[in-house]
């Protein structure tokens, strides 16, 4: 039964797109409102693969729900193929999406393009493996694309090889301004492999416990690039990551958690929001001061936040 219905909402979410009835809600407001840093009640969402319920994750009829569904952020993954080409898949194989198998790096973008991929119960599809530059025909001025995976080095390549290739791709798109990067790098290295696209880029360091002397490279962070965010990675409230969180609120800086994950957000997450209460999930994040909430459930997270006349 649950399956039906997503597959029926799913033809209802087309339907609508194709009839060309539905126009898109996004507008760089948002954008702009983000990078501004001004004070605001205002909460952005982030959707997990564009949309992992409705359609295949990460394709082109994902990126056309999270439009529709009126996210102010696309959250995507970042491949290069073996001839130098940016595709848009989570795995670094196209087994589990596609009907094919292989490694993204060893082989060609013709080669992936002749694959279909699958939905994400496994039925085939007719829609094909995006790369960057198709997703960024949709989004181009509407939505914010967050390129996860760009710090994975790539063998046989210098360091920073991918980043600086989505960096040749934004720049000659025009859309430097609308990407978001979450990366746990020191400035230093962010700044030897960005450099001055560091400053005209969404920049969020990640904050981790993980992360060796966390409060000097946060503090190195807001003193040279004061970031219009920081992600935050916390299992616990105990943590030395959570305690930071008052210090970047005070910097203007704004604080992103990833709500998919209950080892991010304390067991605060997107299971929580759904299957017992949104005020113990979601809604503790934001009363937390969390003000850019990536989910898997992007309607839902929207429609909480609108009631609480926070989106």
């Amino acid at each position: 039964m649950k399956t039906c219905s997503i597959i029926a909402w799913g033809a209802i979410i087309g339907l609508m797109l194709g009839s060309g009835r539905i126009a898109y809600a996004q507008d760089s407001s948002s954008l702009n409102l983000l990078r501004s840093k001004q004070k605001t009640d205002y909460v952005w969402v982030a959707a997990h693969r564009a949309d992992c319920l409705y359609a295949p994750e990460n394709s082109l009829e994902a990126v056309r729900h999270a439009l529709y569904f009126g996210a102010d952020i696309i959250e995507t993954d970042v491949r290069m193929t073996k001839d130098g080409h940016i595709v848009i898949m989570h795995d670094y194989t196209v087994d589990r999406m596609t009907n094919g198998t292989g490694t993204i790096s060893e082989m060609t973008l013709a080669e992936i393009k002749k694959l279909h991929l699958k939905t994400n119960w496994g039925g085939r599809t007719d829609q094909e493996v995006p790369t960057l530059e198709e997703f960024i025909g949709l989004t181009k001025g509407k939505i914010c694309l967050y390129l996860d995976k760009a710090s994975y080095d790539i063998p046989g390549h210098e360091e920073g090889t991918l980043v600086r290739a989505l960096l040749n791709i934004l720049r000659k798109n025009n859309v430097l301004e609308e990407a978001v990067f979450v990366l746990n790098w020191p400035y230093e290295k962010a700044l030897r492999i960005f450099g001055k696209d560091l400053e005209r880029v969404i920049y969020c360091p990640v904050i981790e416990d993980t992360i060796p002397n966390l409060e000097s490279y946060v503090d190195e962070y807001l003193e040279k690039l004061h970031p219009i965010a920081f992600q935050f990675r916390m299992k616990t409230l105990d943590s030395e990551t959570y305690r930071l969180l008052p210090k970047v609120l005070e910097s203007g800086s704004r604080a992103f958690i990833a709500a998919t994950w209950p080892e991010h957000t304390a067991g605060h997450d997107d299971h929580t929001s759904m299957f017992k209460r949104p005020s113990e999930g979601w809604g503790w994040l934001v009363n937390q001061g969390f003000n850019i909430l990536e989910t898997n459930y992007q309607n839902d997270l929207i429609r909480f936040l609108k009631n609480e006349n926070r989106h």
